[in-house]
């Protein structure tokens, strides 16, 4: 997964996907409940969906969308690697919406 995630992104392809502080390994990535109300899956899950397709989770245009298990896969794919860690402290809410930033060490 690593590779693939540093890949996404260097490309800035994902809004609100970014390095935070590339020398450190830290990196933020936009994480907007599918409650709330702005939630838009176009705009906020092209990370999830992506992922879900480099595993072959997900064949665009042969099953539905479902970002809440996109979303859930990215998140446990997140979790089984030891040295990518939450970084707690640094998780803020900006107008509603949760942005966060996870400390990768290589």
């Amino acid at each position: 997964m690593r590779p693939w995630l540093e890949a996404q992104i260097d490309s800035s392809q994902i809004p609100g996907l970014k390095w935070v502080d590339k020398e450190e390994r830290i990196f933020q990535v936009p994480w907007l409940h599918g409650a709330h109300q702005n939630w838009d899956m176009e705009k906020d899950a092209p990370l999830f969906m992506r992922w879900a397709i480099h595993t072959g989770k997900y064949h665009p245009g042969e099953e539905r969308p479902n970002p809440r298990m996109w979303k859930t896969n990215f998140r446990c794919a997140l979790n089984s690697l030891s040295d990518i860690v939450e970084v707690k402290d640094k998780c803020i809410r900006r107008d509603q919406t949760p942005l966060e930033f996870i400390k990768c060490c290589l």
